[in-house]
């Protein structure tokens, strides 16, 4: 795991940790922060952030992705409650790509109801045929058989 106790110098999310930066924090464990994004998607959008500086999941251990993941469950449960729905989307980027803009870890928690302002997910028109699908798949076993969490 890359990861630094102190911080990453220009990092906004260490600077909130940090207590550097303002944020409207709604809970904190030793090693998890979950605050409010600046510009929320919906009502309730919650973001759980690693204390440590952490770039993207590639850099995640299994101790802290345990740690985040059971601090994700259960902001998430404190999400439903304080919204009133149990549909919500868990969402985690990496790179530009995938959306990622602050390069520090971090999990969206955002509570889902029918024609909120979030957009699909999923574009609706995926036509995939079944030899595309089986060599996907094919792909990924492969993947995992030569992957060191085997």
């Amino acid at each position: 795991m890359t990861s630094s106790p102190s911080g990453e110098e220009g990092c906004a999310f260490c600077a909130i940790v940090q207590g550097h930066a303002p944020a409207r924090v709604v809970w904190r464990s030793e090693d998890v922060i979950a605050f409010l994004p600046d510009a929320p998607a919906v009502a309730g959008h919650t973001l759980v952030v690693p204390t440590w500086h952490v770039r993207d999941i590639w850099d995640v251990d299994s101790s802290l992705g345990r740690k985040l993941a059971h601090a994700t469950s259960r902001v998430a449960e404190g999400v439903a409650s304080a919204a009133g729905t149990r549909q919500i989307n868990i969402i985690q980027s990496n790179g530009p790509a995938a959306g990622q803009t602050v390069f520090h870890l971090h999990v969206h928690v955002v509570p889902r109801e029918p024609g909120d302002r979030m957009p699909e997910m999923w574009p609706p028109d995926a036509d995939w045929s079944p030899n595309n699908l089986d060599q996907m798949a094919a792909d990924l076993r492969a993947a995992f058989a030569g992957s060191k969490g085997n």
